[in-house]
């Protein structure tokens, strides 16, 4: 029997990138994190692709690129923290991947963004709340729909990405 590919989920600065390069290694997968893949192929990042064409063209090509990856095998992915919005995304992932939500509390999230001299240009605010409102408000908004799909939920704060990267290998057994 074929395996499922593995996409890993959740809001931003949760460990998806971090996770699912060592993740793919130790399981002889490919490694493909969407954010980067798209800004690459449009040649721009995130936030200047939202200035130009707003959130809903980069949700287009973000719908697009999952359902292309969903058609592939022995991959691990890293979706954008917004993938889950799309109810067709909702569908692919249910479907054609073991889909693991990679979990962080608002303050580790915060600190981790505030932190990363990228985020400006790859997680552009998506309100116009304070960032520390803005993860609040999305991550109530959010769980929800992470939950919808994730096959396996894991708490990363206080373990290391080796230890999270082991968990996953152990419940794909």
């Amino acid at each position: 029997m074929k395996e499922r590919n593995i996409a890993l989920i959740g809001f931003r600065a949760t460990g998806k990138s971090a996770v699912g390069k060592p993740l793919a290694e130790k399981l002889g997968r490919v490694f493909i994190d969407m954010d980067l893949h798209l800004t690459a192929c449009a040649g721009r990042d995130i936030a200047c692709w939202v200035r130009m064409e707003g959130w809903a063209s980069f949700r287009r090509a973000e719908s697009e690129l999952l359902a292309v990856l969903g058609s592939r095998e022995n991959l691990v992915v890293a979706t954008g923290g917004g993938v889950v919005l799309n109810p067709e995304n909702r569908r692919v992932l249910k479907e054609r991947f073991f889909t693991v939500w990679l979990k962080a509390g608002p303050e580790t999230i915060y600190s981790r963004i505030s932190a990363d001299p990228l985020s400006p240009a790859n997680r552009p605010a998506l309100s116009d709340m304070s960032p520390q409102e803005e993860i609040r408000a999305l991550l109530a908004e959010r769980a929800p729909l992470y939950a919808e799909v994730a096959d396996l939920e894991i708490y990363g704060e206080g373990k290391s990405v080796p230890e999270i990267v082991e968990a996953i290998a152990r419940s794909m057994e």
